[in-house]
């Protein structure tokens, strides 16, 4: 009897340090990843202004990623920058027209926003129930192979940064405009976002938290304290699953001559999700931060000691996505993760180590559209 009360006990003490988010903790920030924009040096200083700006965001306006991606990307390349740039672009642009109180630019992020808006763009790329009828990426662990899934988890990420500009100028848009925008927002989420929610993924953690950092995003958009509380509680349970005791990664950090890209690129992802939740009020388990210090401090291992990162076995049930072809080595880290020095200090009190091709190759100005924003900016 005493055994049992003591198993009890334990469970509750257990149950109790890792409470539940609820609804009620839950305060949105107004502008995602900060309270206010402010002027930020790291964004750099791309604006509206910019002839080259306007071009890439007139042809962005129904642009068709689904053939782009067929004709361009394999399982092991993605040719993304039909639609990550413009995006990105856009970010930088509509954060400096209102850092710098410039109405006339301000008016111009609408107006893109806008018709993106009524050209329902990427609306037509596969959305995730039509995955089920598409074969796997990486069939038969051939890198030339199609990965449709990829197809989809692009849009979604770039729909998720579209939704990061929208609840920025959310304040400045009038009504008919708030209606243009906000039809096409519920609709691309009832495509790309709410079919995949709260189910669980078997393996690897990747860009926007694997759809976790949308999902806020659009919370906050319609202010559902009672959603963002259950995504939050959800990614928790997903990041302790596959972030491993030792900081090792369910499939991004097994991923052969790529090991080591992947694995910053996947805790990058879960270090901007915490980050992002501690922000909106929620309270971070004990056990996640364990996993992410140990995580960040591989990132450096890697980095210091390549051969002792690569050494630890793969006891997963996948890992097809592989490759030990030495012309795929990516031996540094993510480039595109060009703020997770700050994320792994705020986080998890890790400093990252000298990594001169991470440095040499990552943004020195911008967004890291993978997170949908840049931590330098955080004050």
């Amino acid at each position: 009897m005493s055994k049992i009360l003591i198993i009890f006990l334990s469970l509750f003490l257990a149950l109790a340090a890792q409470a539940k988010v609820k609804p009620e903790d839950i305060s949105f920030p107004g502008k995602f990843f900060v309270k206010e924009i402010r002027k930020c040096e790291a964004m750099g200083n791309l604006t509206f202004d910019n002839e080259k700006t306007i071009r890439r965001l007139n042809k962005f306006i129904g642009y068709d990623w689904h053939s782009d991606h067929q004709k361009n990307s394999t399982s092991l390349t993605v040719n993304h920058k039909n639609i990550t740039r413009p995006i990105k672009m856009m970010m930088v642009s509509t954060h400096n027209a209102i850092a710098n109180k410039n109405s006339k630019n301000i008016d111009l992020a609408k107006k893109f926003l806008i018709e993106i808006a009524q050209a329902n763009t990427l609306y037509d790329s596969i959305g995730y129930n039509e995955l089920k009828n598409k074969p796997k990426c990486w069939k038969n662990s051939d890198v030339n192979a199609p990965c449709w899934y990829h197809e989809y988890q692009f849009a979604r990420d770039v729909f998720g940064n579209y939704m990061i500009i929208a609840l920025l100028l959310k304040s400045e848009l009038n009504e008919k405009e708030f209606k243009i925008v906000n039809s096409y927002i519920k609709k691309m989420y009832k495509k790309f976002l709410k079919p995949k929610q709260f189910k669980a993924t078997e393996r690897g953690f990747y860009q926007m938290a694997n759809g976790g950092i949308p999902t806020l995003v659009y919370s906050s958009w319609v202010n559902d304290k009672k959603l963002a509380a259950k995504e939050i509680n959800f990614r928790f349970t997903e990041i302790d699953k596959l972030f491993y005791e030792d900081g090792y990664i369910n499939n991004n950090s097994f991923r052969g001559v790529r090991a080591q890209w992947y694995h910053s690129y996947g805790l990058n992802s879960a270090l901007a999700f915490v980050y992002i939740s501690k922000l909106w009020g929620a309270s971070i388990p004990d056990e996640i931060i364990k996993k992410l210090t140990n995580a960040s401090n591989l990132v450096n291992l890697a980095i210091k000691d390549y051969d002792s990162f690569r050494s630890r076995p793969f006891t997963g049930k996948y890992n097809a996505n592989k490759t030990e072809d030495p012309a795929h080595a990516r031996k540094h880290t993510h480039q595109d993760a060009l703020g997770i020095d700050i994320l792994m200090k705020i986080v998890a009190n890790v400093n990252l180590e000298n990594d001169p091709v991470y440095l040499e190759k990552r943004a020195k100005r911008g967004i890291d559209d993978t997170i949908g924003f840049n931590p330098h900016c955080i004050k």
